[in-house]
Parts: structure tokens; sequence; C-alpha cells
């Protein structure tokens, strides 16, 4: 439980400023830019956060369900309740979609690395073969 607790924490506490405390400057007469917040920078957030998590760690399935629940507090305390289900899906799509650019990303930064290992090992093993006493011959065909 502490290893998952570890796992998740500096997400979870990105996605909670981001979600929970990005509406407080977007309220009263920059409301008007509550559009930008909605379109561009809470879906940007799990898009990013999820190819992090992902590069780093690989595919996970629950990673995408962070925004989403975090969103849904954000809605109850600042009461944007007509349109929260579309964008409670929109987020959970993008955070998967980033998880899946990131899982691309950490099997290719892990074939390259395995490959170097490999690369490495041939070089370091030194060690000659010699072949002795062998013969050849060709049987003529008359």
């Amino acid at each position: 439980m502490k290893k998952l607790f570890k796992r998740y924490i500096v997400f979870v506490l990105i996605i909670a400023v981001i979600y929970l405390g990005m509406p407080i400057f977007f309220q009263g007469e920059n409301y008007k830019y509550d559009a930008i917040e909605y379109q561009f920078i809470f879906p940007a957030t799990p898009l990013i956060l999820g190819l992090v998590f992902s590069w780093k760690r690989g595919l996970d399935f629950t990673f995408p369900l962070i925004a989403p629940i975090i969103y849904i507090g954000s809605v109850l305390i600042y009461s944007h309740w007509y349109h929260w289900i579309i964008y409670v899906f929109i987020y959970l799509i993008v955070g998967m979609l980033g998880c899946f650019i990131g899982d691309m990303v950490y099997k290719n930064n892990i074939e390259q690395k395995k490959k170097e290992q490999r690369q490495k090992r041939l070089e370091d093993d030194n060690y000659k073969i010699t072949i002795s006493n062998i013969t050849v011959e060709k049987e003529n065909e008359e």
C-alpha cells in the first residue's frame, strides 16, 4: 500500500493543484478565460502527466482514473454541474491516450537499453576462437 501511495502521490498532487486551484483564478472578472481552462489546460494535464507516468513506469490502467475523480471534486466545490459528465469522459480518454503514448516510448526505451546492454556484453567479452587441424578435401566428380 505504501508503494502504491508513493507511485501516485506526486501526480495526484499536481492534478489536484491544477484542477482545484486553477478555477480560483478564473472566477469573477476572469470568467471569460474559463473556456481556455476547460479546453486547453485541463485536458493537457492528464495527457502530459499520463505520458510522463507511463514513460517512467509502463502502462497502468488505474492512472487515467485519477484526473476524472479529482475533477468531480472540483465540480462539487465550484458548482459547474451542467457539463461535468462530458468533461469526466474527455479527461479519462485524454489520460488513457497519454498513457498509451508514454507506454510506447517506455517499450522503445527498454528495447534500446537491452540492445545497448547486449552490445556492451559483446564488447566486454574478449575471447579468441582458434581452429586448427581441420582439413577440407574436395571429392573429384568425374
